[in-house]
């Protein structure tokens, strides 16, 4: 198999578990348990550095759950669960910023520097490549 081909069948391999563990993300199982998982997961302990409320052993956090565990039981969707704790902590209270206003250029920074560097990477491989083949 010839170089190239290898590369191109790496590449295309990665390509397609990439897209398969995306596409399992987004439709994900939607049973209470495990929406009651993520969504504890994404909510800061207000009491804890940085821990979410599912992690953490606090009675502030473990209230929190309860209060979390109800919502989901009463139907209520993310964004209302997620307005209900703003609402009462901050904007801080969610550990995952929003993909809006003042978050974007959270969001955008690791994609800029992901592009810049697969970028400095292919410039700097063109620039080793000999010139004429390799042979004199």
């Amino acid at each position: 198999m010839q170089s190239d081909t290898k590369v191109l069948l790496g590449r295309a391999v990665t390509v397609l578990a990439s897209v398969i563990v995306i596409i399992g993300f987004v439709m994900g199982d939607a049973r209470p348990e495990d929406r009651l998982a993520t969504l504890g997961a994404s909510i800061k302990c207000p009491v804890c550095q940085g821990e979410a409320i599912i992690d953490s052993p606090s009675p502030t956090a473990r209230a929190m759950m309860d209060v979390l565990e109800e919502k989901v039981a009463a139907g209520e969707s993310d964004r209302q669960i997620f307005d209900y704790f703003q609402q009462r902590f901050g904007d801080g209270i969610v550990l995952d910023p929003p993909f809006e206003g003042k978050t974007l250029v959270v969001w955008l920074t690791p994609v800029v520097g992901i592009i810049g560097g697969l970028w400095l990477i292919s410039t700097r491989r063109r620039q080793r490549e000999p010139i004429g083949g390799g042979v004199t």
